[in-house]
This record gives C-alpha cells, structure tokens and sequence, in this order.
C-alpha cells in the first residue's frame, strides 16, 4: 500500500546575508513573504524516499552530495532516495551556487531544517492514492531568446526592441499536478510548470529583500482556496523561459511584486481549474527511485581568451562596466561567459552531472541538475510510460545552463555562459529518459 507523509519548516535566511540569483550582490536587508523547506515522503512498505522542495536558486552538486548523504544516513535512507530540489527564486539566500561565498553559519542551520523535515515527513507516512491531470498556462511564460535584424541571437534584448525579428523556439505551456490524497490527513499537491521565478527585481538586482517570488504565490494562492491541502510548486525546465513578453511593453516592464502575484495566481487558476477532473493512476507500482552519472565535457576557453575575460571580470567587479563593449543584458553575457572561461582554465576536461528520478506508483518525477532548455523537459515527458510525468530542473545539483545544440551556433547569454559543450541538452534528455524507463520497468 502507498503511503505519503509531508511537513514544511520555515527556512528564514538572517538579515545581513547574500541574496543571490544576479552577477551583482545584494545584502539582504528585509523579507517580501517567507521561504520555506517542503517535505514529501513517500513509502511503499519496503522502498522510502523523500522530496526536499527549497525556495532558493540552487545548489552546487559537490555541496548537494555531502548534504544528501548526510541527511540520508540520519534518516535511514540511501542518498540515492534523498531527492532535493529547488524552485529557483532570484531573491532567495546565497548557499552555495559558485557565484558568492555562502554562510557557513546558515548552510549548517539550513541542513539541520532540511534534515528535520525530512525525518518529520517519514514519521507522517499515511496511506495515499495519487489523482493526476495536465492543464495549459499561457501568458506568463516567453521564451526570452531572440533572432535580431543583424542576424545574431540576444537573450532578454529588451521591451519593444525594434530590431527583434522572432523568438527563438516555443515555451511549453502544460501545467501538471498529482494530487496525493491521504487517509486521515492533508492531502498533498505537486504542481507542475516552467518559467523563471525573476519577476520582483530588475536585471541588475536592486531587491534586497528575501521572497519565494510566484511560486510563493502559487502555494499561498492554492492553500488559501483549498482547505486541507498542502501545495508543493516543483519548477521545470525553464532555462530559455521568462516572464518577460517583449512584445507588450506596457504590459510590466520592470517587473515587480505585482506581476510576481500575477503569475503566481495564473498558475493556481488553472490547477484550480482542473483540480476536480484529476483522475486516479496506479499505485501498485510502488516507490522507486534511481541515480546514474552523465558524463559532460568541459566548454573550456583557448589560451589566448583568458587575459580579455580576466578584464571583463575585474572590470565588472570594480564598477568600471562601461569599459565592456555591449549594453543592457549584452554585458551580464559577457561577463558570465568570462566568468565561465577563468573558472574551467584548472577545471578537468570531464564532470559528472547527477541524473535522478523517483517514482511513487503512476507518478514519475525526473531530476535534471541545473538550468535545461524547456525542449529538454519535453522530449522526457513526451517519451515517459508513467502516467503523471513531471521534469524537475535545478534538482540534486546546480550546474548551470544546458542548451540545444543549436543554441551553441546561434550564441546568447545560455550558451555563451554554459560549462559544458554542445550536445550536452541532448544527452540529458536521453539519460534522464533512459532513467525513467528503468524505474517504470522495475
């Protein structure tokens, strides 16, 4: 019989510390609406395994590793079964995503909360039957690459840019949910969807204020409207997706709290709108869950770029930007791709990226670790047998952007700024998929 249990602990950052999610730092110095840990346990009598659900934009997987080992030795569970993962919010606290110096002092406290919510969600397993349905958002999701009049490709080139030609490929508008109904206690609702949570601050990261951004809203919305129910967004392949619809520049240019709410309860309406035509998948598949590495060569520099990327780099830090030969989002590429050259000049040739799933009966959850295209998220639902697939980015790991093939030829801030070579989007999506058939067959 399949049981699930749930707890979520608060996992407020102190005042004082890095906000992350921009090449610029912030101090945090107030907090927007709260951030939280969600914990889903799920049992099948002899297989366990938990979903840890952060409100941050990630993690390193060198860090996640030691984390999830830990907290899985603590809780009796193979590190394999602790499955972590993040919504992704640009206003949440620096822990470890290679931009910043985390807190080691916060890092600890956070562990111990991951630890505790984990072990609080296997102490409430209660039987559970798990409903499924698969709606259509559209409107708050863009893909954010364009084809400009002189033949180049530009992320975020700005709100009626005269010189866009057409975007660059197609958001995926489905919206997913599992409703995992208990016996006797809350039910539990996985919500799935894919765009950036970077809606509240500008590009050059004036918020400093900690926030959930609209998945904050998205729970906040459906538990208000839902008594009994506990909502859990788990954010997708969202790496060449924004909110931003170039196209209507009156629409909200800069953003903001009110459109982060926007978002937020345009997702909730639609769950709300299919909560009821949810129907049952099968649960006697029981729990599984599985982890493999992917090999991923390193997108490493010539020698000779190295001393123009160290000025781009210094250049930024010391404030002197307006020595970069570019303009708006044109110097945030620059600089990440300098970033990305001086950071792989020592780095191996070859890494290893977690790929990761769990099942609990008709629902499969696939775990890529960093920043996909959605084409990547699509290609592993579109080829999964589980009734109820949902793809997870930022999940066990943080390394990144992983964008098409095409993408390398065609330039832009992902590709330009990805660690890895071209083919890397591809082999994701085989291996993750490869991993998915593997739970379904048992």
């Amino acid at each position: 019989m399949l049981k699930a249990g749930f707890a979520r602990l608060p996992i407020a950052p102190p005042l004082g510390i890095t906000i992350t999610g921009y090449y610029e730092p912030r101090v945090a110095k107030g907090t927007l609406d709260p951030l939280f840990v969600s914990a889903t346990a799920f049992s099948d009598g002899e297989s366990r395994c938990v979903l840890l659900c952060l409100d941050a934009v990630g993690i390193r997987q060198a860090t996640l590793d030691g984390v999830r080992e830990r907290i899985g030795k603590n809780v009796g569970l193979p590190r394999a079964a602790v499955f972590v993962t993040c919504t992704h919010t640009h206003t949440g606290p620096e822990i470890d995503d290679g931009l910043f110096e985390p807190d080691p002092g916060y890092n600890q406290r956070l562990e111990k909360l991951m630890e505790q919510a984990a072990q609080a969600a296997l102490d409430d397993l209660k039987d559970a039957r798990i409903l499924a349905a698969d709606g259509r958002v559209e409107g708050i999701s863009f893909i954010r690459r364009f084809r400009m009049r002189d033949g180049s490709t530009r992320t975020n080139p700005g709100y009626g840019n005269p010189d866009i030609v057409a975007p660059v490929g197609e958001p995926d508008y489905q919206l997913k949910i599992a409703r995992i109904v208990r016996e006797g206690a809350d039910e539990i609702l996985f919500v799935n969807f894919q765009v950036h949570p970077d809606t509240i601050g500008d590009c050059m990261g004036s918020v400093e204020l900690f926030s959930a951004d609209y998945p904050g809203f998205v729970v906040r919305t459906l538990e208000g409207a839902l008594p009994g129910v506990k909502a859990v967004y788990l954010n997708g392949a969202a790496g060449n997706l924004n909110h931003v619809n170039v196209f209507k520049p009156d629409w909200d240019p800069n953003g903001g709290y009110e459109h982060t709410a926007h978002m937020g309860r345009a997702i909730a309406g639609e769950v709300l709108g299919i909560y009821t035509k949810a129907r049952t998948v099968e649960s006697e598949r029981g729990v599984r869950f599985a982890e493999t590495q992917l090999p991923a060569p390193a997108n490493k520099a010539r020698p000779e770029q190295l001393p123009l990327a160290k000025d781009y780099v210094e250049w930024h830090r010391t404030g002197r930007g307006d020595l970069i030969p570019e303009t708006g989002m044109g110097i945030t590429t620059l600089v990440a791709e300098a970033t990305r050259m001086l950071a792989l000049a020592d780095a191996p040739d070859n890494f290893l990226l977690n790929m990761t799933a769990l099942s609990a009966g008709g629902l499969c959850l696939a775990g890529i670790p960093g920043e996909a295209f959605t084409e990547v998220g699509q290609r592993v639902k579109a080829n999964s047998p589980f009734p109820q697939q949902m793809v997870l980015g930022i999940s066990n790991g943080y390394e990144g952007y992983f964008p098409m093939r095409e993408a390398y030829e065609e330039g832009g801030y992902e590709a330009r700024s990805s660690s890895f070579k071209l083919g890397i989007a591809e082999s994701i999506a085989e291996a993750e998929a490869e991993l998915v058939r593997t739970l379904w067959e048992g």
